[in-house]
């Protein structure tokens, strides 16, 4: 029996819905933006939209990531993907599948963000939201999204356990970038500091909620994108179950 991709996209994403898991990464992604956004508007502080998408994905991305990364891991730690991967055209089509899953989530985080931003702005938030900034915003939530859930969809795969890869995609999104960041100030090293800003580890996390990304890290990030699907397709036809 082949997985329809179809029907297994829609199964677990109301998975999702009847489950909680996309309402409460939704409101852990909103809490931060709408707490920021009432500062702002009480005159507390001098922070513009921009700070708004900001403290929007500062969790908002963790939980976008997780929400697909949940479904592989579960399958794997419950051993059922043996009954799933039982074939070539399985495999690739349950990949294929889970990276629809991410896609879709991915859109759904980017639109919600997107109605944020416009709600704040009326609202009185200060700054600029250009429709540049807004597509600019839409394209880094679905390269960061699919990019680090490929990520980790690897490290599960090279038996990572689940607590150490979501440890590692925290650290990833929240923490690490901050690192490099403070030596990025630090450098005088221009060859040093190219590289540190062209990392997908760096300029995700950084400038997903601030501003478009430049032509060499899109294609930068298209092309990690590309590497990582391929390297999962791979792994996972040689995997043994």
């Amino acid at each position: 029996m082949v997985i329809d991709i179809k029907n297994y996209v829609s199964y677990n994403l109301s998975e999702l819905l009847k489950k909680g898991y996309l309402f409460i990464g939704i409101i852990a992604a909103l809490g931060p933006a709408l707490l920021i956004s009432y500062f702002i508007l009480s005159g507390k502080t001098e922070f513009t939209i921009k700070h708004v998408s900001n403290f929007y994905c500062m969790l908002g991305m963790l939980t976008a990531v997780l929400h697909p990364l949940y479904f592989v891991n579960r399958d794997y730690s419950s051993k059922t993907i043996s009954l799933i991967n039982n074939s070539k055209q399985n495999r690739k089509n349950y990949v294929l599948a889970n990276v629809v899953i991410a896609l879709v989530v991915s859109l759904i985080y980017a639109a919600i963000g997107i109605v944020l931003l416009l709600i704040t702005k009326q609202l009185g938030v200060p700054g600029e939201l250009k429709p540049s900034f807004i597509l600019g915003f839409s394209a880094n939530v679905f390269l960061l999204v699919l990019t680090f859930f490929l990520f980790g969809y690897i490290l599960l795969l090279f038996g990572f356990r689940s607590g150490a890869v979501y440890g590692i995609l925290t650290a990833s999104l929240l923490f690490f970038h901050n690192i490099l960041g403070n030596v990025l100030e630090s450098s005088h090293n221009t060859v040093l500091s190219n590289v540190i800003e062209n990392f997908p580890g760096y300029f995700y996390p950084v400038m997903v909620g601030s501003n478009p990304l430049t032509f060499l890290q899109y294609a930068i990030g298209f092309f990690t994108l590309i590497v990582l699907l391929a390297l999962v397709l791979k792994k996972s036809q040689r995997i043994e179950i």
